[in-house]
C-alpha cells in the first residue's frame, strides 16, 4: 500500500450522464465565445478608450479592482439562483455597457461601463470551476478543465490577432485609401486630422460591435443548459454527509486548508502582477528589443499557454495535483532570473529571451487546470461560490496594493523592472514550499472512494 494519504473528493462519485455532458460542452461553447470577447476587451477596447477617454485608461487598475468586487458579489448568489440565471443576466449587462462605450465619450459614463464590462467578462472565469466540479467525474475533470481553458485562449488569440487588423481595414475603407497607408497612419493617432480620427474610431467601434455579437451568442447559448436545483445547492443527503466537516456558513472559509490555499494564491498573484503586465515595457525599454518584435514574442506566449494547458492531465497523473503545481512554479524561477539578467545575452538577447519567455509561460500555466480543479474540493458545494468570491476579493486587494507599490516604489527607476523578477522568484519559491509542506500528504492524490477501496 502506498504511503500517500488519499483524500475523498465529495463529488468523485459523479455519474457523467447525458445532461451533465451536455452542460459541460455547452459551457465550452460559451467560454470559447467569451475568449473572443476577452481578446477585444483586453486590447482593442483599451486602445479605443485611450482615444475617447484617456483618463479612464490611467485608472484601469482601479476600475478593474472595482469590477472584481462586483464579481465577488455576484458569485455569492450562484448557489441561490444557479449557474444558468447568472449566465443569462451577466451578458445583458455586458452588452448594454459595450453599447454605451460606442455611443458615449463621457469619461464618467465610460468608466462605469468599463467597470461593468470587466465584471461581466471576468465572471466567466469563475463559473467553469464551479460547474465542472459538479458535472464532471474526478478522473475526467482536469482534462475537461484543460479543454475549456484551451478553447477560450485559442479564441482569444485569434480575435486579438485580427482585432487590430479589422480596425485598420475599416479605417482604410472609410478613408478610401489602401490598407498599408491606413496602417502607417494608425501608428500615431495624435497626428490624424479630425476626419481621419473620426474614421479611425469607427474602425474600433466595429470591433466592439463584434464583441457585442459574441456576447449575445453566449447569452443565447446559455439557454442550452439543462440545470436542476441540486446542481448548485446541496441535497439533504449531502448536507448530512458534510455537516460534521463543513458547516454551511462562512466559518468554513476560516479552516486551515482554506487559509493556507489563499496564502499560496496570494503569493503567486503578487509575483504575477509584478512582472506580467510589464513584459512589453521591460523587453522594449530595458532590454531594447524592437517594439514589433516584442509583439511577436508576447503573441507566442499564448501558444505556450495552450501547450501548457494540454500537458495538465499528464502532469497530474504523473506527479499528482499538489506536486505538479509546486514543481512547475519552482521551474519558473530560473527563467525569471535569466530574464532579469537578460542584457548579458548581448546580440542574442531577442532569440534567447523569446525562448525563455515561451518556456516560462508554458510552465506557469501547465498546472492551472489542475489548480482550478483542486481548489474546488477544499469546501462543500454550497460554499464554493463564497470561496470563489473570497478569492476574487483577495486578488482585487492584492492588485491595488501591488499597483501602489509599483507606482510609488519599484518602478520609480527603470532598474525596478528587472528587480521585479527577483522579487517574483522569491514569492514563487515561498508559495511552492508552502504547497509541498501543507498540502502534499492530504491532497496530492485525489481519488474516488471506489479507487481508495481497491487500493
Amino acid at each position: 500500500m502506498s504511503n500517500t494519504t488519499v483524500y475523498l473528493d465529495d463529488d468523485s462519485s459523479i455519474q457523467w450522464d447525458k445532461r451533465y455532458k451536455r452542460n459541460v460542452w455547452v459551457y465550452v461553447l460559451i467560454y470559447g465565445l467569451l475568449g473572443g470577447v476577452a481578446g477585444i476587451t483586453l486590447y482593442t477596447l483599451v486602445s479605443y478608450l485611450d482615444i475617447i477617454a484617456p483618463q479612464v485608461v490611467t485608472g484601469l487598475n482601479m476600475y478593474s479592482a472595482i469590477g472584481q468586487a462586483i464579481v465577488a458579489i455576484l458569485l455569492l448568489y450562484v448557489h441561490k439562483v444557479g449557474y444558468k440565471k447568472i449566465l443569462l443576466i451577466t451578458p445583458i449587462i455586458t452588452v448594454i455597457s459595450m453599447i454605451v462605450t460606442v455611443l458615449s465619450d463621457n469619461t464618467a459614463i465610460v468608466a462605469l461601463a468599463y467597470i461593468l464590462i470587466t465584471a461581466g467578462v471576468s465572471l466567466y472565469d469563475f463559473m467553469y470551476p464551479l460547474m465542472y466540479t459538479v458535472y464532471v467525474p474526478r478522473e475526467k475533470r482536469t482534462f475537461m478543465m484543460s479543454v475549456v481553458m484551451c478553447v477560450n485562449l485559442i479564441m482569444q488569440a485569434i480575435v486579438s490577432f485580427f482585432g487590430g487588423k479589422i480596425v485598420v481595414w475599416v479605417f482604410s475603407l472609410k478613408q478610401g485609401i489602401s490598407y498599408q497607408e491606413a496602417s502607417i497612419l494608425s501608428a500615431d493617432s495624435s497626428k490624424m486630422n479630425s476626419l481621419q480620427l473620426h474614421n479611425y474610431i469607427i474602425g474600433y467601434k466595429t470591433v466592439i460591435i463584434i464583441a457585442i455579437i459574441l456576447t449575445a451568442l453566449a447569452f443565447f447559448s446559455a439557454f442550452l443548459l439543462r440545470e436542476k436545483r441540486d446542481d448548485y445547492i446541496e441535497t439533504k443527503k449531502e448536507k448530512e454527509q458534510n455537516k460534521a466537516k463543513n458547516a454551511l456558513d462562512f466559518k468554513v472559509l476560516a479552516k486551515k486548508d482554506v487559509i493556507l490555499w489563499l496564502v499560496f494564491l496570494g503569493l503567486t498573484q503578487i509575483g504575477i502582477l509584478l512582472v506580467v503586465p510589464y513584459f512589453p515595457i521591460y523587453l522594449n525599454e530595458f532590454l531594447h528589443i524592437q517594439r514589433g518584435t516584442v509583439s511577436t514574442i508576447i503573441s507566442f506566449q499564448t501558444l505556450a499557454m495552450v501547450l501548457g494547458y494540454m500537458c495538465a492531465p499528464w502532469l497530474e497523473k504523473t506527479m499528482g495535483s499538489v506536486v505538479s503545481n509546486a514543481v512547475t512554479t519552482i521551474l519558473c524561477i530560473p527563467m525569471m532570473l535569466l530574464i532579469a539578467k537578460g542584457n548579458i545575452f548581448g546580440g542574442a538577447v531577442t532569440i534567447v529571451i523569446g525562448i525563455i519567455l515561451f518556456i516560462r509561460s508554458g510552465l506557469a500555466n501547465a498546472a492551472m487546470p489542475i489548480q482550478q480543479s483542486l481548489q474546488m474540493i477544499l469546501v462543500s458545494k454550497d460554499m464554493r461560490p463564497a470561496f470563489s468570491s473570497l478569492m476574487t476579493i483577495i486578488n482585487a486587494i492584492i492588485g491595488i496594493l501591488v499597483g501602489l507599490f509599483t507606482q510609488n516604489v519599484l518602478l520609480k527607476t527603470s532598474a525596478g523592472y528587472a528587480t521585479a523578477y527577483y522579487i517574483t522568484s522569491f514569492f514563487y519559491f515561498a508559495a511552492s514550499i508552502l504547497l509541498l509542506i501543507f498540502f502534499t500528504k492530504k491532497y496530492n492524490r485525489v481519488m474516488s472512494p471506489k479507487k481508495q477501496k481497491q487500493k
